[in-house]
């Protein structure tokens, strides 16, 4: 009976949160359009009082607590096998970057050419970069560091010491460091600098084509089932959420089935083309093909309108001084005229088909061509139709599948069982909104530990420095434990949990100040290796949302990593939406939309106060990269910025079959942030469950 009013009452909760967001639904969107117009206000005022400037129109998070003194910028360390050839590197850097024109002869990158500066709290571009030099940005440093030879056992200071240095203000903010092998037999290294809005407003620029990264084994074609497919023994952090498995085979079976009856319907009335790639007149002879032929032009001309328009679009980020002549109608007019004229058609050719059409003669023959094609599909090959549904009803008892499928019994084998488990799925969805509200109410105010930690007694200076554990074998880590990772226990799970005992030994060096917190509130995302080497699509697709997660600190062993493995499995049942949302948010700054600036800022500022150490798990298939100057790249590490409150970024690399840990702090963490990778290490190569 107790558990009874339990369920009553978790429900009478649920149901009250979902009012109150309802409730709050109008506010949001009257906040979205004061928001909105309020934006586009100033940015106009700030354009035309700087004409000189393009006032940056940037949403992310990070644009929003950025500050020059705690820059959201990027570092990437490549460790690169083979001689270092410096000036192969930077003309790499100049004929794939800096250098690099579209088919109009404008640059395609030209954001690299410019400076970031602020301007009333806004940052903008200044228009003028006659003063761009590839000489500043692509440096070669030496190859010693403080009278050593650059290697394994001193790497780390260095680049540290090189991520503390700010890039020069009066310069674009991105920048490439040379560090050069003083021995052939060693690998070199390169540390890339890139500001975050430079990816942010930089439409067509991905971070691989700032690496100059490729994956060598790329694959190049893609089935149906990529990417819908959930292995709950996958041994990674990445699958937070199932994906809607069953509505995304209905939507890509329908868009599939529209193109392929679109290029049918194509093939059938635009073979009315003469070889030599006209179309005469007089083959159009009759309504049904002049109507066929104006729903083709008619969808030519609405793709191409789509088209120019994003390409106008494109060439005025691109240069501010790009102008185009042509409007908008006057585009379409374009458009439709070079269709019509591709046909010959006119008014003419439409009247002599309607005409032709109307005339009794061929009215009767139309008539007949329709009736004798309806007897003979539904009177005369009536038995033949029902032999093929009989073969396809055989098929499908016995192999489960048939190779008729153009019979009834076929679309529904394959549209019902569809049909039906993405019903169930969409029911799922609206289960998930409805307990939304709730969750997202008891994951940000309920579930955070109220435990104080060191982090918060630290003031923070906005300079940042690094440090990175060394490759870490996982078959070793696997034949250690044997028969210890299943389902029910992963390998990703007992990686973080040597994370969190690396982080508590991190925080019980200073447990002669303040207790060691038993749980300590962090956020955690994933990264996919295409982040790295893809050079097409959607910049944000292999990045993943953001979960919150309570890491408890202790000492690893069996009992931890099962208490971490239950706390990942109900972030999966409790926090769909708010990863949901944080795509949204990375894709197209849904959430810092909705409410003012000001008011956003005072939230990020709260929730980064309470979560002020960030996890992210970058992982790949292959460990392998190829440099776009030739040379094979043995590892790539990425350092995300801790910014506003958030004073520690973890990043966990899995590339192949290589773990390896990279740090980013504040500079006013040091030096003790080194436990972290060295504790990391140990229990990684130790830790026997």
């Amino acid at each position: 009976m107790e558990s009874f009013w339990q369920e009553v009452k978790s429900l009478l909760k649920t149901v009250f949160c979902f009012v109150v967001a309802m409730m709050l639904v109008p506010l949001l969107m009257l906040s979205f359009l004061c928001a909105h117009f309020g934006n586009e206000l100033s940015n106009y005022v700030l354009s035309i009082k700087y004409p000189n400037l393009t006032i940056s129109k940037s949403k992310k998070i990070r644009t929003l607590i950025d500050t020059p003194k705690n820059a959201g910028v990027f570092h990437f360390l490549l460790q690169v096998e083979g001689d270092c050839d410096f000036e192969r590197i930077r003309m790499a850097y100049a004929q794939h970057l800096t250098d690099l024109r579209d088919k109009t002869g404008m640059l395609r990158f030209p954001k690299l050419r410019q400076k970031l500066v602020t301007c009333w709290g806004h940052y903008a571009w200044v228009n003028d970069s006659s003063g761009f030099n590839i000489n500043n940005h692509v440096l070669l440093s030496t190859h010693k560091y403080r009278g050593r030879p650059v290697s394994e056992s001193n790497i780390q200071e260095y680049v540290s010491e090189l991520a503390t240095k700010y890039i020069p203000s009066d310069l674009p903010q991105w920048q490439v460091i040379v560090i050069p092998n003083s021995d052939s037999t060693q690998p070199y290294y390169i540390l890339i600098k890139l500001h975050h809005l430079i990816i942010a407003e930089e439409e067509d620029l991905h971070v691989s084509e700032m690496l100059l990264l490729q994956d060598p084994h790329k694959k190049t074609t893609m089935t149906l089932s990529d990417g819908l497919d959930w292995d709950s023994s996958s041994p990674k952090l990445s699958r937070f959420v199932r994906k809607p498995e069953h509505i995304s085979r209905l939507i890509n079976h329908i868009i599939h089935l529209i193109i392929c009856r679109w290029q049918k319907f194509i093939y059938e009335f635009e073979s009315l083309e003469t070889p030599d790639g006209s179309t005469s007149s007089d083959q159009v002879g009759n309504l049904s093909q002049l109507m066929s032929l104006v729903v083709i032009v008619l969808v030519n001309v609405i793709l191409g309108y789509i088209r120019s328009r994003t390409m106008l679009k494109k060439l005025k980020r691109r240069s501010v001084s790009y102008r185009n002549e042509v409007g908008r109608f006057q585009t379409m007019r374009l458009l439709l005229n070079r269709e019509l004229d591709q046909r010959n058609l006119n008014w003419s050719v439409a009247r002599n088909a309607i005409y032709k059409s109307m005339q009794p003669t061929n009215l009767a023959k139309a008539l007949t061509r329709f009736l004798w094609r309806l007897n003979l599909n539904h009177v005369l090959l009536l038995p033949y139709h029902i032999y093929c549904e009989f073969l396809a009803f055989a098929d499908v008892l016995i192999k489960g599948k048939t190779s008729h499928t153009s019979t009834y019994c076929a679309r529904l084998h394959l549209y019902v069982p569809l049909l039906l488990y993405a019903q169930l799925e969409f029911f799922k969805i609206i289960w998930e909104l409805f307990q939304a509200p709730r969750n997202i109410y008891e994951v940000l105010f309920e579930q955070p530990t109220k435990e104080l930690n060191i982090l918060h007694k630290k003031s923070y200076a906005g300079r940042k420095i690094v440090s990175f554990s060394r490759s870490i074998n996982g078959a070793q880590l696997r034949t250690r434990n044997q028969g210890k990772f299943n389902s029910d226990l992963r390998e990703s799970d007992f990686s973080l949990t040597c994370l969190a005992g690396a982080v508590h030994d991190y925080f019980n060096t200073f447990s002669g100040d303040l207790k060691v917190p038993n749980y300590l509130n962090t956020t955690c995302r994933t990264i996919d290796k295409g982040y790295f080497t893809d050079r097409s699509g959607d910049k944000s697709e292999n990045i993943g949302g953001v979960v919150f997660l309570q890491l408890p600190l202790r000492q690893p062993d069996a009992n931890h990593t099962k208490e971490l493995h239950q706390i990942v499995e109900r972030i999966r049942k409790q926090q769909i939406i708010i990863y949901l949302a944080s795509i949204g948010q990375t894709k197209y700054s849904l959430l810092t939309s909705l409410l003012p600036h000001v008011i956003t800022k005072i939230f990020i500022n709260f929730f980064s106060y309470n979560f002020p150490i960030t996890i992210t798990e970058i992982y790949g298939a292959t460990a392998e990269f190829q440099a776009a100057w030739g040379q094979n790249v043995q590892d790539v590490l990425l350092f995300r910025p801790p910014q506003s409150k958030t004073c520690l970024s973890l990043n966990l690399h899995r590339f192949g079959d290589k773990y390896r840990l990279a740090v980013m702090a504040d500079t006013h963490l040091a030096p003790d942030h080194t436990v972290i990778t060295r504790s990391f290490e140990r229990y990684m190569e130790t830790i026997t469950l």
